[in-house]
């Protein structure tokens, strides 16, 4: 998953980099609008049921044949409230062409309701490498379509070749791999067996949608579409670390943890070892995004977007303990206490809800949103964990602290550095990024092995021995 994963990385910036140098930001922000209500729309075309398929492990043919029916319905029916909603969303937004890009997402809504089911079998069997080939695949595909298309004039339209056809292709190499079939009679055994467990993690992906997405619904409403443009993008390419580090573990994590979910001291333990792993990844990044977020925002994305430096440094400040969190619905889900996962998500959405509107009136500027995004996620972190460690798995909060304190020294430390070398470090965009980023990596291996939080050394050494063996 790593390989394919990371060679996807290089895929996507790449396309990104063009694309965003052919389409103008507000073609961008549009699709940012159309974007957040896809995934609002794909909590309903889940209601919790892929993360049951893998929970449980007594569901027959019969039932999973049930469940992908449920899906094709609730595909069909999403999919026309969509297309009968899309003048309305145009009209709120003000934006004449997002009529026709909602109706165009109708087929989105339809694919990934279908693919609901077949996705959990895959993570459910561990089918790791077969997710992996399927999503590199589809990023080169339609990521070249798209681009060409950009050269050809598609304008917004080039935007939308990735997630259309993205979804028609995995539902191809989906039902070629677990051929699941409609039937007239559902099982009631199978809805009611994992409806349990669906209903708490549908009610916290609604939750949880409203604290990741409401920042952009409200700067497409309440600032022009060009300052979500910048908002969007700053949001993605910080986002890219989590999407490509911690995503590529977290899919992993449940299939394979749910086995211990009646031994929630070793879930403890694990969780200890995965922050603490995490934390050593977290914050050099956030470092690097930091300081080298004007060379970044160029060479991705070019001049025209100078506007959104300010927003991805901000943005970047979060990105740690943003990685760090992104596994624990994993563990929530292992341990078999969606509830609890649904209470925490309750906290979280109230806190980041009030912190957006408050940015939203009193800031007025993206900017404002993007430190209401790392305040309200600071709080979320605690809470969460605070819940899951205290609650969930009846271990002290004391091991989340432990985790990560050597790496907030660190991180302290070389941030002071980099302030008080700051006026020696501008040059061009190429040189600068390049110095940065060796200065920042170099000194956190360096405090790292001086203060003993580990042994560079000695990792270089054991994987060499590894790959003898």
């Amino acid at each position: 998953m790593a390989i394919a994963k990371y060679s996807g990385i290089v895929i996507q910036l790449l396309i990104t980099a063009i694309l965003a140098r052919l389409i103008s930001p507000a073609a961008f922000g549009t699709i940012a609008v159309a974007m957040v209500i896809l995934y609002f729309l794909n909590i309903f075309s889940d209601i919790g049921i892929g993360p049951a398929v893998v929970q449980y492990k007594q569901l027959n043919k019969y039932h999973l044949n049930s469940l992908f029916t449920l899906n094709i319905y609730i595909g069909l029916f999403l999919g026309v409230v969509l297309i009968l909603s899309s003048s309305t969303i145009s009209s709120y937004y003000g934006d004449e062409i997002l009529e026709r890009v909602s109706q165009l997402m109708a087929v989105v809504v339809f694919f990934n309701a279908l693919n609901v089911v077949p996705n959990a079998l895959m993570r459910k069997d561990k089918r790791f490498r077969v997710i992996a080939l399927r999503t590199l695949f589809f990023q080169i595909i339609s990521g070249s379509i798209a681009v060409w298309g950009a050269f050809h004039g598609w304008g917004i339209y080039a935007l939308l070749v990735s997630p259309i056809l993205t979804s028609i292709g995995v539902f191809c190499v989906n039902y070629w791999n677990y051929p699941l079939h409609f039937v007239m009679k559902m099982s009631k055994g199978a809805l009611k067996m994992v409806s349990s467990f669906s209903v708490f993690q549908f009610i916290f992906s609604f939750f949880n949608y409203f604290s990741r997405n409401l920042d952009k619904l409200i700067v497409g409403k309440y600032f022009s579409l060009t300052q979500l443009g910048y908002y969007d993008k700053s949001y993605h390419l910080m986002l890219l670390p989590v999407q490509n580090v911690t995503f590529v573990i977290e899919p992993v994590l449940h299939p394979i943890l749910s086995s211990l979910q009646d031994n929630k001291h070793e879930l403890a333990e694990k969780n200890a070892k995965l922050v603490q792993i995490i934390s050593y990844i977290s914050f050099p990044i956030g470092l690097i995004l930091y300081f080298c977020g004007g060379e970044l925002i160029k060479i991705f994305y070019g001049n025209q977007w100078d506007a959104a430096i300010p927003t991805f440094k901000i943005l970047a400040l979060s990105l740690p303990l943003q990685m760090i969190m992104s596994t624990s619905g994993a563990i929530y889900q292992a341990a078999g206490k969606t509830n609890h996962m649904f209470y925490n998500g309750i906290i979280n959405t109230i806190i980041t809800v009030s912190g957006f509107l408050i940015a939203a009136i009193w800031g007025g500027t993206i900017e404002s949103m993007a430190w209401a995004w790392v305040l309200t996620l600071a709080f979320n972190f605690f809470d969460s964990y605070f819940i899951l460690l205290c609650i969930t798995l009846k271990d002290s909060f004391g091991s989340l602290i432990k985790a990560i304190i050597p790496q907030l020294i660190n991180s302290c430390v070389v941030c002071v550095i980099m302030f008080v070398l700051a006026d020696f470090l501008t040059s061009g965009i190429w040189a600068g990024l390049i110095l940065k980023f060796v200065m920042i990596m170099l000194m956190n291996v360096c405090l790292a092995h001086i203060l003993r939080q580990y042994n560079i050394l000695e990792i270089v050494r054991n994987n060499r021995c590894y790959a003898r063996k």
